[in-house]
């Protein structure tokens, strides 16, 4: 006879099964926004590892990933990035469990799911009789297809379509490129928001909680300006390989650094105690206007000898909790 305790913990596996699959359907079948729920495809799968434990999350996820096999009928690339997130929200609950500082839990778990998707990706061009490259550059041709067809239904003026679609080549030969950085900088901007979202939602359990309550305190590690040092040098070197590394090396650190920045912005925010309207205003702002980001990016990077918030003092280096 099954207890009371087995019968909630079978209603949680229900449960998060079937807000695991929505939120992932939902991402993969509304155009243009269905991005945004993409983006917290990993908050499910953190909350239910935290909540539920190693083998009850797994079949969470297992569950909700074969509801989305039969709901796109088949395997598909937007199956195999879902697969990703599912994976960085799995793993970032792991080592949050494993009590690690938050840019461990961000790093190790966003450098699992590259190395898995790497791996996988060689496997399927190995079965497939194609390149990695030739792979890739076929699915970004794909969507840059997509993406004029979008631009054509949007009204976009005809000379604007024209001129995109005379620049696909020299657009796909960059993208390829960079796309190392573009995947890193997506992981690692989906793990930091999800590591916020999952602070409105873990506040019952304490021990995660604490994990990521003073985010808006939270530095990079000294020795990552010796990154950028070095990718500055590479843009600078002659030889295409090197500036290509130095390019990837430079977006990847300007996301890192953006955390830090926004993380300062927060930090004053909580101190003088900003309207959360007048917050929510500004973030959206910078969403809005990319050129904030490297302005907030540059920031954090000066925070490094600069020290805005003057952390190390008795008087400010008490944790101020991160509400928005």
């Amino acid at each position: 006879m099954e207890t009371a305790n087995q019968k909630t913990h079978q209603k949680m596996l229900l449960l998060g099964i079937t807000l695991t699959a929505l939120i992932c359907a939902l991402s993969i079948s509304i155009p243009v926004f269905g991005f945004i729920f993409f983006l917290v495809v990993p908050l499910p799968a953190f909350y239910y590892r935290i909540r539920l434990g190693t083998q009850k999350a797994a079949i969470v996820a297992g569950g909700a990933f074969i509801f989305l096999i039969f709901f796109s009928g088949g395997l598909s690339a937007d199956l195999y990035f879902i697969a990703g997130m599912l994976l960085l929200g799995f793993s970032m609950g792991e080592f949050i469990e494993k009590n690690l500082a938050v840019e461990k839990t961000v790093g190790y778990a966003s450098g699992l799911v590259l190395t898995a998707g790497i791996f996988g990706l060689a496997v399927y061009a190995n079965l497939s009789n194609l390149g990695l490259i030739q792979l890739v550059s076929g699915y970004i041709d794909k969507n840059l297809e997509l993406t004029i067809a979008l631009y054509e239904n949007m009204g976009m003026p005809e000379e604007s379509i024209t001129m995109l679609s005379d620049s696909i080549d020299q657009i796909r030969y960059v993208l390829v490129r960079i796309l190392p950085a573009i995947c890193t900088a997506g992981l690692l901007v989906s793990a930091w928001i999800n590591l916020l979202l999952a602070r409105i939602v873990l506040k019952t359990e304490s021990h995660a909680y604490q994990s990521i309550a003073g985010l808006n305190t939270w530095k990079t590690p000294d020795l990552l300006v010796w990154g950028v040092v070095a990718s500055a040098l590479a843009l600078l070197l002659p030889g295409g390989f090197l500036k290509i590394l130095g390019l990837n090396g430079m977006i990847v650190f300007t996301i890192i650094y953006f955390f830090q920045g926004i993380a300062i912005i927060s930090f004053y925010f909580e101190k003088k105690k900003i309207p959360l309207a007048i917050r929510v205003l500004l973030y959206t702002t910078i969403i809005i206007q990319q050129v904030f980001i490297f302005v907030i990016a540059g920031i954090g990077f000066f925070d490094v000898w600069l020290n805005f918030r003057k952390l190390g003092n008795n008087d400010t280096d008490k944790q101020i909790p991160l509400s928005s």
